[in-house]
């Protein structure tokens, strides 16, 4: 199964019905990904501590 399939299969959703993705399938081991929004984009951190950090 690809990755990206993959990940999409194993998003589970609360009770309010919003999607949940795991970190670990959005990082997929790295520590850092980019992510593009409005012509934008913002980059997305795993501290050392395991905090995220969104920044511009």
């Amino acid at each position: 199964m690809p990755v990206a399939q993959q990940s999409v299969e194993t998003a589970k959703f609360s009770s309010d019905m919003r999607k949940v993705l795991s970190s670990k399938d959005l990082f997929e081991g790295e520590r850092e990904i980019q992510i593009s929004h409005n012509d934008d984009v913002y980059r997305l951190t795993i501290t050392k501590l395991g905090k995220l950090i969104l920044t511009k």
